[in-house]
C-alpha cells in the first residue's frame, strides 16, 4: 500500500476523534441521535478546521446500520467503510472552487432526486462561496425544499462573500483553529501512535508551523518526519525581531540576507515579523494569542518587555504599508530593507510616530536610573531645585496727588497711567500759554490728573465711605472779568468750564443754549459759544453764587502762574479726549451744539455739595430727555 500522509492516515472518522469543535460536533450529534437532522448546513471557518471531516462523519452516522446510542457511527459497517474509502453513493462531494458554472450545478440538481442504496443521501459543495450568481440562483430552490432523503452540506472558509439568501436557508456553524496545548497533545499522541522519532525542539516548530490548523500542523508534522525527526529551526524572525527591540540596523539587514540567501521569499519574511510584532503587541496588552507554540510565547513576553505599545503600532503600521508596496515593487526585497532601517533608525524618520518613540526611550532612560538631583541634597543644588512661582506684584495703594484732591466722578474705573502705556494726547486747539483762557485749561488738566491719579477697583478694596469735598467758596468780583475772557473753542469746552467753575451739568448748558440761541440741529459758531458762556458767566456769576466759608478760592488755585508750556492730557481720566475741535466737513467752522451731551455727568456730587452748601433749600434737576 502507498504511504498515505499523516493528516490523511489520522483524519477524524467519528464525532469523537474531531478535537476543538465540541459545539459543533454537540449540534450534529445530538440531531442524530433525536432524528431531528437539518436539511441544509453551513460550516465555515479557517482551512484545516474540520469542517469536510465533520460533514463525512455526519453522512456516516446518517447511514451507519449500527448507529449507537450516541449517535456515533460505528465504522464497520458496509456503508462506514465506503464512506471512507471514498466510494459510497451515500455522498456527493463537489468542488464549487472548479465547479461554479450555472451548467455545472444543473448537472448535479438533476441527480438530486434519483434514490440511493442508503437511507440519506449527504452532498457537500467545498468552497461554496466560489460560485456564480447564476449557479447560486439555480441552487436556491432545490436547496430550500430538498427531498426527504438529502441533506446539504456547504463549507466555506469566507462566508461573508456567501449570499444571504443562501445563509438563511441553512444552520450556520462556525468552527475556530485549535490551541496551542490541545495541538501539543494531538501531535504528541500522533508521534506515539505512529512510533515516531521526534525531539521536543521539532514538536515546539510543528505546533508553531501549524497556527492551528489541523492539517497544517500533521503536514509540518510530515515534513520533519521526512527530514530524520531533526529540523533546522528558521531563526530569522527571532533575529529581526530581537533587532527591532535594540535598534540593530546591521543585524536586521544580515538576517534578511540570510534568509533570502535560503530560498525565503521578501514577503514571508515580512510577514513573519509582522505576525511576531501581533503576538509582542497583544502581549504587552495583556491579551495574548491562545494558540502560542511555547518559544512564540516566550518570544512575545520579551518583545512586550522590550519594546513600547508605541513603538510596536508603529512597526505594524509600516511594515503593512511595506507588504502592500512590495506587490508592485519590482525589487521587494528593497522594500522590505528600507522599512527595516527606517524601523530601527527612528532617528532618520521624521513622522509623529517615530517621534514619540524617541521621546519614550528617553523616558525609559530617565526612569531606569535615578535622577541626579535625588541623590544631592536640595541646599548644594540650587539649579536643579524647582523653581518657585514669581509671585504677581502687589498693588500699593497710590500717592495722592499733590494739586488737589481726588474728585469722585461718575463713569467706568478710572485705570492708573502707570498701568498702561502712555499714549501722546492730541495738542490743543489754543495755542496760546498765557491769560485767562490757558489758565483754565491749565486747571483742567490739573483736575484730570487728580481724576488719574485716583486708585481704581482692582488695585485696592472698595474705599471706606469719605466726606463729601468742601463747598468751593464764592467767587470774587475779581474773578468776574477773567472769566469773561474766556472764549471756548468748543461745545466740550463750554461744558466743562461750566463743571468747574459753576457746577452745571451738561443738561443745563444745552437748556440754556437752547433758551439763548434757540434750538437747531446744525452746528454752533464760535461766536454763539461765546455768547453762551458770556450768559452762563452772568447767571452764574459771583452775583448768584452765595457766600461761602472763608478760603482761597479753587478758581484761584486754578489761575495760579504755572509754566509755559501746557501740561499733557492723562489718557488715564475718565475723558480721554482733550479740548479739541468737533472736526465735521471740510470748510464748515460750525460746531454740533448736540455734543454738549456728551459731558460727564455730575449730578449726583453737585447735589451733594448744593444740599450742604444751602441746607434746607429745594433743588430741581432738569434733564433734557430729546438728548438724555
Amino acid at each position: 500500500m502507498a504511504y498515505q500522509s499523516l493528516y490523511r492516515r489520522y483524519r477524524p472518522q467519528r464525532f469523537s476523534d474531531i478535537r476543538g469543535q465540541k459545539h459543533v460536533v454537540s449540534a450534529l450529534q445530538n440531531a442524530v441521535v433525536k432524528g431531528e437532522v437539518g436539511h441544509a448546513y453551513l460550516l465555515h471557518g479557517p482551512r484545516g478546521t474540520g469542517k469536510t471531516t465533520s460533514a463525512r462523519v455526519l453522512a456516516k452516522a446518517l447511514n451507519c446500520e449500527n448507529l449507537g446510542e450516541d449517535g456515533e457511527p460505528c465504522g464497520e459497517c458496509e456503508s462506514c467503510v465506503a464512506i471512507e474509502h471514498g466510494r459510497s453513493f451515500d455522498l456527493h462531494e463537489l468542488d464549487a472552487a472548479s465547479n461554479n458554472k450555472v451548467e455545472d450545478m444543473r448537472d448535479l440538481l438533476s441527480k438530486v432526486n434519483l434514490g440511493n442504496p442508503g437511507r440519506a443521501k449527504v452532498y457537500i459543495l467545498d468552497e461554496v462561496h466560489m460560485l456564480t450568481s447564476q449557479a447560486e440562483n439555480a441552487l436556491l430552490k432545490t436547496l430550500e425544499e430538498p427531498p426527504d432523503h438529502v441533506t446539504w452540506v456547504l463549507a466555506t472558509t469566507e462566508p461573508h462573500k456567501v449570499v444571504d439568501t443562501i445563509r438563511s436557508r441553512c444552520q450556520v456553524f462556525e468552527l475556530s483553529l485549535l490551541g496551542a496545548d490541545e495541538l501539543s497533545d494531538h501531535v504528541r499522541w500522533i508521534i506515539e501512535d505512529a512510533n515516531l522519532e521526534v525531539d521536543e525542539a521539532a514538536i515546539d516548530y510543528v505546533i508553531s508551523a501549524g497556527g492551528g490548523s489541523a492539517r497544517d500542523t500533521l503536514s509540518a508534522l510530515d515534513r520533519v518526519v521526512a527530514a530524520g525527526g531533526v529540523v533546522e529551526i528558521d531563526t530569522s524572525t527571532d533575529t529581526l525581531l530581537d533587532s527591532l527591540a535594540t535598534h540593530d540596523v546591521a543585524a536586521a539587514l544580515a538576517a534578511v540576507g540570510d534568509a533570502t540567501g535560503r530560498g525565503r521569499d521578501p514577503r514571508t519574511i515580512g510577514e513573519g515579523v509582522l505576525a511576531g510584532l501581533r503576538d509582542g503587541f497583544l502581549t504587552a496588552m495583556g491579551a495574548p494569542p491562545p494558540r502560542l507554540s511555547v518559544s512564540a510565547r516566550e518570544r512575545a513576553e520579551r518583545l512586550a518587555g522590550s519594546m513600547s505599545p508605541a513603538a510596536m503600532t508603529r512597526s505594524l503600521e509600516a511594515l503593512g504599508i511595506a507588504l502592500v508596496e512590495m506587490r508592485q515593487a519590482p525589487d521587494p526585497r528593497v522594500d522590505l530593507e528600507v522599512v527595516l532601517v527606517r524601523l530601527c533608525r527612528p532617528a532618520t524618520d521624521r513622522s509623529l510616530d517615530a517621534i514619540i518613540e524617541r521621546l519614550d526611550r528617553l523616558e525609559q532612560q530617565m526612569s531606569g536610573g535615578a535622577p541626579a538631583s535625588a541623590a544631592i541634597p536640595a541646599a548644594t543644588t540650587p539649579a536643579a531645585a524647582p523653581v518657585a512661582p514669581t509671585p504677581e506684584p502687589v498693588a500699593k495703594a497710590p500717592v495722592p496727588a499733590p494739586v488737589e484732591q481726588a474728585e469722585l466722578v461718575d463713569g467706568p474705573p478710572v485705570i492708573p497711567a502707570s498701568a498702561t502705556p502712555a499714549i501722546a494726547p492730541a495738542p490743543p486747539v489754543d495755542k496760546s500759554t498765557k491769560g485767562p483762557a490757558a489758565a483754565a485749561r491749565r486747571a483742567l488738566a490739573e483736575k484730570r490728573a487728580g481724576s488719574a491719579a485716583a486708585p481704581g477697583p482692582s488695585e485696592t478694596p472698595p474705599p471706606s465711605p469719605v466726606a463729601p469735598p468742601p463747598v468751593p467758596p464764592a467767587l470774587s468780583d475779581s474773578a468776574m472779568p477773567e472769566l469773561g475772557e474766556i472764549r471756548p473753542e468748543s461745545p466740550r469746552e463750554v461744558v466743562e468750564l461750566a463743571a468747574i467753575h459753576f457746577g452745571l451739568e451738561s443738561s443745563q448748558v444745552v437748556k440754556a443754549a437752547n433758551d439763548l440761541l434757540g434750538e437747531s440741529s446744525g452746528k454752533r459758531s464760535p461766536d454763539e459759544l461765546a455768547a453762551l458762556w458770556a450768559a452762563l458767566v452772568a447767571d452764574y456769576g459771583p452775583s448768584t453764587v452765595p457766600a461761602s466759608v472763608a478760603g482761597e478760592s479753587p478758581l484761584d488755585t486754578a489761575l495760579a502762574p504755572v509754566a509755559d508750556e501746557p501740561p499733557p492730557y492723562d489718557d488715564g481720566a475718565y475723558d480721554p479726549e482733550p479740548l479739541q475741535e468737533n472736526p465735521g466737513p471740510a470748510g464748515d467752522d460750525e460746531v454740533d451744539v448736540h455734543d454738549l451731551v456728551d459731558a460727564p455727568s455730575h449730578t449726583e456730587d453737585l447735589i451733594d455739595r448744593l444740599t450742604e452748601a444751602f441746607p434746607g433749600a429745594e433743588l430741581h434737576v432738569s434733564e433734557d430727555e430729546e438728548h438724555s
